[in-house]
């Protein structure tokens, strides 16, 4: 007994006179291209700007001692948003990027592998805003429920830590200016008594 040719379902090969498949092809051809579809739109929401929540700021901070760190000195930003970043390694995935629309600044912050794991976290860049950048995310701070006093009280706010903080600084540089003097002039005396015996 002879067996026939196999039927395959991309192919359509003929069996017995008649096409087999035809159905089934264009399903899984059909399926193929919706899963295709599917794959490009959602690398492309993967890698477009995504506008961060509070809650997920947060998270990003306790993975980035830079973004943390810089948070901490200058206030909660007015607009923070995550970018996906198509750099080679060893950069991570995705950068942090956060405005202040009241200094007019935009900064990106991202982490580094070394040795496998995110052990660099640094600024990468920090650029001006132009004034039409600024007013186009005024309208998505106003979204987050930040308007222009709020605005105005934690820019003061701010302001009075870096007064206290550079006060501190100046009292710290007196005492060691202090501590110089002494040890100086203890260093005179000490030279005078020599030069007596």
């Amino acid at each position: 007994m002879t067996l026939g040719p196999r039927p395959c379902i991309l192919l359509g090969h003929a069996v017995e006179g008649r096409r087999e498949g035809g159905r089934m092809r264009r399903g899984v051809v059909l399926w193929m291209v919706g899963v295709i579809g599917l794959l490009g739109v959602a690398s492309v929401w993967a890698r477009e700007a995504r506008e961060l929540t509070d809650a997920e700021l947060e998270r990003e901070m306790a993975r980035n001692r830079a973004l943390a760190a810089y948070v901490h000195r200058n206030g909660m930003p007015d607009v923070a948003e995550t970018r996906f970043l198509s750099d080679r390694p060893p950069w991570d995935d995705h950068e942090v990027t956060l405005y202040y629309l009241g200094h007019r600044t935009e900064i990106g912050f991202a982490r580094a592998y070394v040795l496998g794991r995110p052990e660099v976290q640094i600024e990468r860049y920090t650029r001006p805003l132009t004034d039409a950048e600024v007013a186009a995310l005024s309208t998505r701070a106003h979204r987050r429920g930040i308007g222009p006093t709020e605005r105005a009280e934690e820019a003061a706010r701010r302001a009075e830590e870096a007064a206290g903080r550079i006060e501190a600084a100046v009292a710290s540089a007196e005492q060691a200016a202090d501590r110089a003097e002494a040890i100086a002039g203890k260093m005179e005396r000490g030279f005078h008594r020599a030069l007596q015996k």
